[in-house]
């Protein structure tokens, strides 16, 4: 199984990203991530065996509460390979808090983690073949109020996740 932790906008913000995103597929000529793909990515797995999930329901329920504190997205910009992203200017202590802890018991119970360091963003497009300049955009809070285990399946249509479990 394909599985990353990550945390899910609320259908109000999952909106309002996706209608920041679609006039930017044009300009980009990227595709638009669904609406209801949209997510803040914790922590990539990659493969993991059906085995293991018990364990990593285990991770995240003893993971700490951020307590809703609020990711401020207040820009937007792409990545060389495609990528248009919606992200913050400043850190957001919580955000970083959650995510190294997810992190540092992942590794702890031998799960393999990316080596990149950990640079939230919310993926709005894929594969666009024009660059965005990373801009402001009006702030938009992204309460971290609840953590999700996701399933990843790709298809030629692009990824379909399906949430495992979450905790508060």
């Amino acid at each position: 199984m394909r599985l990353f932790f990550a945390i899910l906008p609320g259908r109000h913000l999952a909106g309002t990203l996706h209608g920041l995103a679609r006039p930017l597929t044009r300009r980009c000529r990227g595709r638009l991530v669904p609406q209801g793909s949209l997510h803040l990515t914790l922590a990539f797995l990659g493969e993991v065996a059906p085995q293991r999930l018990d364990e990593l329901r285990r991770i995240g329920s003893q993971l700490p509460h951020a307590a809703g504190a609020p990711w401020q997205l207040d820009q937007v910009g792409s990545w060389h390979g495609g990528i248009v992203w919606a992200g913050a200017s400043q850190p957001c202590p919580a955000l970083d808090e959650l995510a190294a802890a997810l992190r540092s018991a992942l590794a702890a119970a031998g799960f393999g983690l990316e080596q990149r360091a950990y640079l939230p963003h919310v993926t709005l497009l894929r594969h666009a073949r024009q660059l965005l300049p990373t801009h402001a955009i009006t702030p938009l809070a992204y309460p971290l109020r609840r953590i999700s285990l996701m399933a990843s399946t790709l298809t030629p249509q692009g990824a379909h996740y399906r949430e495992l479990a979450h905790w508060p």
